[in-house]
């Protein structure tokens, strides 16, 4: 029927940004996504997963029209004003559906291209709570995730797989993170008006996102908001922070390290500000070393201590079910560099110094910073397609003696790498 779908003109491009900038999708796209998504293409695994998957008849659309409503210009039309900007903001080709479903959580989300088109899901609580420029943030996330193609590197069926090396999970968690960068500053572009850079609509969206609160929030609210973001850099400076530790394993950055990276790109050159991109990127990757510990590549006492740990507890965690395998062998070198794993594993002359480098990683390492630990034996532990009851105990008490909450073993042996 007529206004089902929206087929959309060959790209205009965008450049009415302030001061006449150039403010196109893909000249402001978050360099280290691009890099990282990059070097993820190149993998053989990933590679393999995509062959895999092509060809693939999807019934997305089929499900969507029987469960969910579909929102055509004549059921929305305010709503497709919205989307029509977003489209001519990022240069969007793609045929787009938009449907809505019912739930409690305010959620949005994209879909992979599937026979042309590509759909865009809101929940019934987000459509009714979000403002104008609020959903603009939202819709012009999402489609962003689409036009930097975000949705080729199948992360959540190559998780799922025998054998995937874990620095390729790794990398795949912090690339996801990255990624939801860039889809925030497109997010932002939509938002965008002449000097207004959109900042206050997208931390309002953020606002009521972490909140659950369906009212707009004041300016007093916002900034409040928006000082939580200092508030969680003071609490990481070495002190413990137990309610963080279920975020290490995230596939999105915390809300207060987006706005954060938010703001500084509101700053830039690119939105007219006096910020080098140079600059805009350095602030943006400070913020984001707060996921970010990297003790496999650090140089430092702490990391060597964890690293050491790893390779004894990965060995105990291993033969746990009575088995080394060679894919859980391939695993723990992959995390700990070619040529510092040997071919076999004595898990039991292991086991005998672990209570040593236990005590040294707990005397060098703050808390927070203990959970990757645990997070890269789970890997190593799901390297051969499952994990055995006794390698789920064995994490466990591990992570118990770390200061870790067991509940995060049992998250990160569940977890599966998402993208909305």
């Amino acid at each position: 029927p007529k206004g089902a779908t929206r087929k959309i003109l060959p790209r205009r491009g965008y450049t009415d940004a302030p001061d006449g900038v150039s403010m196109k999708a893909q000249e402001v796209r978050n360099p280290v996504d691009r890099r990282m998504a990059s070097v993820l293409a190149k993998d053989p695994q990933v590679q393999a997963m995509q062959e895999a998957m092509q060809g693939q008849g999807g019934n997305t659309r089929r499900s969507l029209l029987a469960q969910a409503l579909r929102l055509t210009p004549q059921v929305a039309p305010d709503l497709h004003k919205i989307i029509d900007r977003c489209v001519e903001r990022l240069d969007v080709e793609t045929e787009l559906e938009v449907y809505v479903y019912a739930a409690p959580q305010f959620n949005a989300g994209c879909t992979s291209p599937e026979n042309g088109r590509v759909f865009v899901l809101l929940t019934a609580s987000l459509l009714e709570a979000f403002d104008t420029p609020e959903l603009t943030f939202v819709l012009g996330h999402e489609l962003g995730h689409h036009i930097y193609e975000h949705h080729e590197i199948p992360l959540q069926a190559l998780a799922q797989q025998k054998g995937v090396a874990p620095r390729t999970i790794l990398q795949g968690h912090a690339w996801l993170r990255q990624a939801e960068l860039s889809a925030d500053r497109a997010g932002l572009l939509c938002c965008s008006e002449g000097q207004d850079t959109g900042l206050d609509g997208a931390v309002r969206s953020f606002f009521k996102l972490s909140s659950g609160m369906r009212q707009a929030p004041g300016p007093e609210q916002v900034a409040a908001y928006m000082e939580q973001s200092a508030e969680l850099y003071r609490e990481d400076s070495e002190k413990e922070r137990k309610g963080f530790q279920m975020d290490w394993l995230s596939t999105h950055p915390f809300s207060p390290v987006r706005i954060r990276a938010l703001k500084a790109f509101s700053e830039s050159q690119a939105m007219g500000g006096e910020l080098s991109m140079e600059s805009t990127e350095a602030k943006v990757q400070g913020a984001m070393g707060l996921m970010e510990p990297g003790y496999l590549e650090e140089d430092s006492p702490g990391a060597e201590a964890m690293r050491r740990l790893l390779f004894a507890a990965g060995a105990v965690v291993a033969g746990a079910d009575g088995e080394v395998s060679a894919l859980e062998i391939a695993a723990l070198a992959s995390l700990l560099g070619e040529g510092r794993v040997p071919r076999t594993l004595n898990p039991e002359r292991l086991a005998e110094v672990m209570p040593e480098r236990i005590k040294r990683v707990i005397d060098l390492v703050s808390e927070p910073k203990r959970v990757q630990l645990i997070r890269d034996l789970t890997l190593i532990a799901k390297a051969d397609g499952g994990v055995d009851n006794r390698e789920r105990f064995v994490i466990r008490e591990l992570a118990g003696k770390l200061g870790v909450q067991p509940s995060f073993c049992d998250m990160a042996i569940e977890d599966s790498s998402t993208l909305d």
